[in-house]
C-alpha cells in the first residue's frame, strides 16, 4: 500500500465513519447468526459495472436531484461470520431518481468524460469493519425493483458482486415480476428510515466467505 492510499484512507474513515453513523441500526445485523445469512448471498453484477471508479464516500458528485440517501454497515468474516474486516474495499453504484445510470454502460472508468460519471463510489473499511456511503435513492426502470449493486472484497476472502432492496418493495407488485435475483435472503432486504435531518438511512451488513 502506498503513501496516498493511506492518506486517503484514514481521511475517508475520519470524515464518514467519525460523523456519529454509530451504533449500527436495522434488522440485518439481528440476521447475522442466522444460517440462511451467515454469508451474504450474490447477486448478478448487471450491465452497468465500472471500474476504477472514484474514491469517495459521497457518490453523488454531480449533485443530481433526489431524496437524500445514506447507506453504511459492516464487512464481517471468520469462521463465524462475525469478525470484522478492516481496510476492506466496498464498491457501489446505482440508479439516479429516474432509474438511469451514469454511464449507462461499463468498462473502465477512464473511458468515460468526468461530467458522465455519478453514482458510483469505492470506500474502505475501518478498523471496526464499518463503512458508509451518501447519495441519493435510486429509481426504478425496466421492471428491476428499486436496488443498489455492491461488490465486496478483502485479503483471503471471495470477492462478493450482490444486490440490496428496499425491504418496504418486498411483496409489490415490481418486487415479484423483477426477473433479476429472484429470489434475494432476507438480510438483503434493507430497512430505510429516515434520521434527524431527514435522510433516509439503511444498514448493510455483509459476511464474506472465506477462500479456503
Amino acid at each position: 500500500m502506498n503513501a496516498g492510499t493511506t492518506l486517503y484512507r484514514r481521511v475517508f474513515l475520519k470524515l464518514v465513519l467519525g460523523a456519529s453513523l454509530w451504533p449500527l441500526r436495522g434488522a440485518c445485523a439481528d440476521d447475522l447468526d442466522s444460517d440462511s445469512c451467515s454469508v451474504t448471498q450474490a447477486a448478478p453484477e448487471g450491465p452497468f459495472y465500472v471500474r476504477n471508479a472514484r474514491e469517495t464516500a459521497y457518490i453523488n458528485y454531480r449533485n443530481l436531484p433526489g431524496r437524500l440517501m445514506r447507506v453504511e454497515g459492516e464487512v464481517l468474516g471468520g469462521p463465524l461470520g462475525d469478525l470484522p474486516l478492516p481496510e476492506a474495499r466496498v464498491e457501489i453504484w446505482h440508479a439516479d431518481g429516474d432509474g438511469r445510470y451514469h454511464p449507462a454502460g461499463d468498462g473502465d472508468v477512464s473511458e468515460y468524460s468526468l461530467d458522465a460519471v455519478n453514482l458510483r463510489g469505492v470506500g474502505y473499511t475501518d478498523a471496526m469493519g464499518r463503512y458508509a456511503f451518501h447519495s441519493i435513492v435510486p429509481g426504478t426502470y425496466g421492471g428491476r425493483r428499486r436496488h443498489i449493486h455492491w461488490k465486496f472484497s478483502a485479503p483471503g476472502y471471495r470477492t462478493l458482486t450482490t444486490q440490496s432492496y428496499w425491504r418496504e418493495d418486498q411483496g409489490g407488485a415490481q418486487a415479484l415480476t423483477d426477473a433479476v435475483d429472484r429470489n434475494p435472503d432476507r438480510c438483503r432486504w434493507l430497512d430505510f428510515s429516515l434520521d434527524r435531518k431527514g435522510i433516509q438511512v439503511g444498514v448493510f451488513n455483509v459476511v464474506l466467505k472465506p477462500l479456503q
